[in-house]
């Protein structure tokens, strides 16, 4: 499946701004402020999560954006927000290591026992967006091996088994997604380029067992190499060479790459082989404003690596970390820059 009846589909990868309103906003990479983020509870906090994503898709939609999400408002942490809704894990227990290949140490929750799903959420996060755009909607979950570096094992002491139990449990809501008519389902595999080795002996093989047998469905795999944060390593960008050539071999249907805070040559993309590519162009960590002719001259460049009709454009990455304001302007020329691309090809 492509992502567009037209070349150079545009997406946003996850994650838009929190309202101040919902949260103060100091969102926590970490996962340290976990269940202190928000200012409101229970109900309240519900209905209030309700808002923000309609707000999330409304600004979203006014880009112009192809592809929107439901900007990830309910999530206290991108991976934790799914791990919440599954057995084995105690969020009570914290202990604090570095993870993304000792880039960043944090509190985490530890595994306590085997990893199952209980019941699929994510259908209802889907329908509250479907029912709200008639755009093409994307649905974010993180990978297999994105939460086994998110989390202490003190239950498994086998990192396959434990991966596959993992995909296991995230497969509950693929096939629920897909279920309920979504279209477009992406796995955000941020270490991926920090464990190359990994992804060759069992990661790559977990990621594809998320939608073995299913569907309907168009698979991405995000594979940023970290939020730009100060104190926080970025992976190296030779972790993308490393794992391309196993990417291309996948069965994954498209790859979103990281191309902008740290520019990558667009010669890169050749490793992928024939899969579809999301190449970012838009900086998630810098405030200031991409002009559009910048974008259209970076597309071009890109297009001299890539056939259009294989080629989307979004952010780097989730955008949170951004103001609104800048978010949207951002995107806005995003768009723009890619409807004039769009003309001539």
């Amino acid at each position: 499946m492509k992502l567009s009846t037209h070349p150079l589909a545009t997406t946003v990868i996850g994650s838009w701004p929190k309202p101040s309103w919902l949260s103060d906003r100091r969102h926590d990479v970490s996962g340290w402020r976990i269940d202190r983020d928000w200012q409101f509870q229970g109900e309240e906090l519900r209905k209030q999560q309700n808002g923000a994503t309609q707000w999330a898709l409304r600004e979203q939609e006014a880009t112009g954006v192809d592809i929107v999400s439901d900007g990830e408002e309910r999530r206290d942490n991108y991976v934790y927000y799914h791990c919440r809704h599954l057995d084995g894990f105690d969020f009570e227990h914290r202990t604090r290591i570095a993870g993304r290949s000792r880039a960043w140490e944090w509190p985490m929750p530890t595994i306590t026992g085997p990893i199952a799903a209980r019941q699929a959420f994510l259908p209802a996060d889907y329908q509250f967006v479907r029912d709200r755009t008639v755009r093409r909607v994307k649905m974010t979950i993180p990978g297999p091996m994105t939460i086994m570096d998110s989390a202490k094992d003190e239950y498994y002491g086998d990192e396959v088994s434990l991966a596959m139990d993992l995909a296991a449990a995230i497969r509950v809501d693929v096939e629920a997604l897909a279920a309920a008519g979504c279209e477009i389902i992406q796995f955000d595999e941020s270490t991926f380029t920090r464990y190359p080795q990994k992804v060759s002996d069992y990661a790559l093989r977990a990621l594809e067992a998320c939608f073995q047998g299913i569907t309907g469905i168009t698979t991405v795999v995000h594979i940023c190499r970290g939020y730009p944060i100060e104190g926080y390593a970025k992976a190296n960008p030779e972790g993308y060479t490393l794992i391309a050539p196993m990417l291309a071999g996948s069965k994954i249907d498209q790859i979103s790459i990281e191309g902008t805070n740290r520019p990558l040559e667009p010669d890169l993309l050749r490793p992928f082989g024939d899969k579809d590519i999301i190449f970012g162009l838009v900086d998630v960590g810098e405030p200031r404003i991409e002009t559009v002719e910048q974008i259209e001259t970076r597309i071009n460049r890109v297009l001299d690596h890539i056939e259009p009709d294989r080629l989307s454009l979004g952010p780097d990455c989730g955008m949170i970390f951004l103001d609104p304001e800048v978010a949207k302007t951002k995107l806005i020329n995003l768009v723009e820059a890619t409807r004039r691309v769009r003309e001539r090809v």
